[in-house]
């Protein structure tokens, strides 16, 4: 009579062993795979750009000039992201809106526009960035969440390039508050449209709607208050300090955010698509890509409002020539302030940035 042997099975070491070899296997893949969907949301965010790009183009195209960075104020503050709806396929969205100025065309939850002003566009989301913005607005009824962004308009390289309050010749990016000066163009960028900024990537904001909060990620989206100097001669030796980068820069570079004060005038950034604000549809060229963002407390004065994304290392910049280039955070300062004017007379090499 033949006797049945049972069939060996695993030990526990071996299973042990088996499972460990899993856990490395996956330990060494998930950081690929990350890699791989960063690459693919980088991507999707250049594409976005690449579309406002042409969409610039087809604005000026039609109208002989870039769109205008802040139309009013009382909030009239149409930004330039509302321009260029018509030109990137958002027809539709742009015909709903009123821009009768009654002082308060633009205020969020106002009753012309507030569908307008709860609508998402994808072409102004990145990808790579969490929305963590509640505020809310009521259409007939129903609370939504209002329509974020994350690309602005390039005002310039100065802390008063958005609005040029003292007339001290700030305003030197290509889209900027219409009391600051009239809308430029092509003509007016002779430092040329490849080596001129015109829309980049900044991070959103924290919290309910127009409330600047601390954000404790890296970048961070907070605004941190600082007052700008606005003295000088005007002369090329000693110029007026609201006008150039150097002297903020310095100043809002040495702040603490665990420690500095919250600027209280700041609306959180990307809270309204369709606002023409630092926080919402401008930047400019103050601070490197990824640093910290200052203001004065007054959402219509002079800020630091700096480009800033979650890809690893910079920010994506599309040109004024459409074309979109990927900014290291460590460019040089010279470099950086020199893309943001678009006169300044600077020479940059192809390889510096």
């Amino acid at each position: 009579m033949k006797t049945r042997t049972a069939g060996r099975g695993f030990t526990l070491i071996e299973l042990l062993v088996v499972i460990a070899i899993i856990a490395v296997l996956i330990a060494l893949l998930l950081p690929a795979v990350q890699a791989a969907r960063e690459a693919a949301r980088r991507a999707s965010c250049v594409n976005n750009l690449k579309q406002m790009g042409i969409g610039l183009h087809n604005y000026h195209d039609v109208t002989g000039s870039f769109p205008t960075g802040h139309l009013g104020t009382g909030w009239n503050d149409w930004g330039p992201l509302v321009m260029l709806l018509p030109y990137i396929e958002q027809g539709p969205l742009y015909n709903t809106i009123n821009f009768a100025n009654t002082g308060a065309a633009a205020s969020p939850g106002n009753a012309l526009n507030v569908t307008a002003q709860v609508s998402s566009i994808n072409v102004y989301q990145c990808p790579s960035d969490s929305d963590r913005l509640t505020g809310t607005g009521s259409v007939n009824g129903v609370n939504k969440l209002w329509g974020h962004n994350n690309y602005s308009g390039n005002a310039g390289n100065a802390p008063e390039s958005f609005y040029d309050n003292n007339k001290h010749g700030a305003a030197d990016g290509v889209m900027f508050g219409i009391n600051a000066g009239k809308p430029v163009g092509v003509r007016d960028v002779v430092d040329g449209t490849s080596g001129t900024a015109a829309w980049s990537e900044k991070v959103k904001g924290i919290g309910s709607g127009g409330n600047n909060s601390y954000d404790p990620m890296t970048p961070s989206s907070s605004v941190f208050a600082l007052n700008v100097v606005s003295t000088g001669a005007g002369t090329p030796a000693n110029p007026y300090l609201d006008a150039i980068p150097n002297d903020y820069y310095t100043r809002c570079k040495a702040l603490n955010p665990v420690s500095a004060t919250l600027a209280s005038g700041a609306i959180a950034q990307g809270t309204y698509w369709w606002d023409g604000h630092p926080e919402t549809g401008l930047y400019n060229h103050v601070m490197l890509p990824n640093q910290i963002s200052c203001n004065d407390s007054n959402v219509n004065d002079a800020a630091a409002s700096t480009a800033s994304s979650r890809h690893s290392g910079g920010v994506n910049l599309c040109m004024c020539d459409g074309s979109v280039k990927f900014i290291k955070q460590t460019i040089n300062p010279v470099t950086w302030w020199a893309l943001g004017s678009r006169a300044g007379s600077e020479v940059i090499s192809a390889d510096s940035f």
